[in-house]
């Protein structure tokens, strides 16, 4: 899964490798004790050996790439008369620059979400990505057919499911664009090495659905509940002969009328769940991240992309 991105990324990182060489002014002798290494790394070359790239060894060595300015700092640090572990001691262990400076976080987070809404719900981060999308009232108000099985109802307009499915992604996730994103990833890969970055990446992935999913104070969730309150009522009533032959009589007896008027006031809750999710998206103002102690905490946020409805 996210092996595209992943060599993406590798990519990306031999590229801004090789990027510091040339404008260091550096040939691959000055870099490593291995100048053959240099020339797989700056060409993005791994193997069994070095399935992440850069040897743990290597890495202190590479990282003068990013420490220093031009080539005369850099040849006076004498790079490969010193060990590594002095090379540790002197600069620390923090390859965070060299690591993940070099990534476009806009066009790895839309690569993610657009991988991510092609997967079938069977599998477990499809399922995650799908329940983020709750959070979209208009989504949320057709997801029939995920309700329980003995409340769903089969949606007859898959188009229009479709369309309503690409908005709450958009609405949920590309919107706002990628800076949790970012944060989310930074919480998993800061301050550590490559070494099991393929296997982590799609735990990180998780981490940020379970931050972006629906959560109590979502309109979406709440929309949600309401009709899946209503399926289930409805199916339930409906099964009983005082409804189910009601339309033998001219007069609808009270049960009738009262279940009929519950149904309604749900649905249209669930209109006004979906205007008051407009209208705060008008003010660019999102409530149901900022919550403290069950208390609204509203903030704005600058949408970055247009918003649909």
């Amino acid at each position: 899964m996210f092996e595209e991105i992943k060599k993406a990324f590798y990519k990306s990182l031999a590229e801004s490798i090789k990027d510091r060489k040339k404008s260091l002014g550096l040939i691959r002798d000055d870099i490593l004790p291995d100048p053959t290494r240099v020339s797989k790394i700056v060409n993005n070359i791994r193997n069994v050996h070095y399935p992440y790239l850069i040897g743990d060894g290597e890495y202190p060595y590479l990282n003068y790439l990013f420490l220093q300015e031009d080539h005369d700092s850099f040849m006076k640090e004498e790079i490969l008369n010193t060990k590594a572990e002095i090379h540790q001691k002197r600069c620390g262990n923090n390859y965070d620059e060299m690591l993940w400076g070099h990534i476009n976080w806009d066009k790895m987070f839309q690569d993610v979400i657009t991988e991510l809404s092609k997967l079938d719900i069977s599998e477990k981060l499809g399922k995650m990505f799908e329940e983020t999308l709750v959070d979209y009232v208009p989504y949320a108000a057709i997801r029939y057919d995920e309700l329980p099985k003995e409340y769903a109802r089969v949606y007859i307009f898959p188009d229009d499911r479709e369309r309503k499915r690409q908005d709450a992604v958009k609405w949920v996730h590309l919107r706002r664009g990628s800076e949790l994103f970012k944060q989310t990833f930074y919480k998993k890969f800061k301050g550590k090495k490559l070494r099991y970055f393929d296997n982590r990446f799609s735990e990180f992935v998780s981490d940020y659905l379970k931050i972006r999913n629906a959560n109590e104070y979502s309109f979406g969730r709440w929309a949600y509940d309401i009709l899946k309150n209503i399926c289930g009522v409805e199916t339930y009533w409906k099964s009983l002969d005082e409804v189910k032959y009601k339309d033998m009589s001219d007069k609808k007896s009270d049960l009738a009328n009262l279940l009929e008027d519950y149904i309604e006031n749900g649905r249209e809750q669930v209109q006004k769940l979906k205007k008051y999710q407009q209208d705060f998206d008008a003010l660019q103002i999102d409530i149901k991240s900022y919550v403290d102690k069950g208390n609204f905490q509203a903030m704005a946020f600058n949408s970055r992309t247009s918003q649909p409805h």
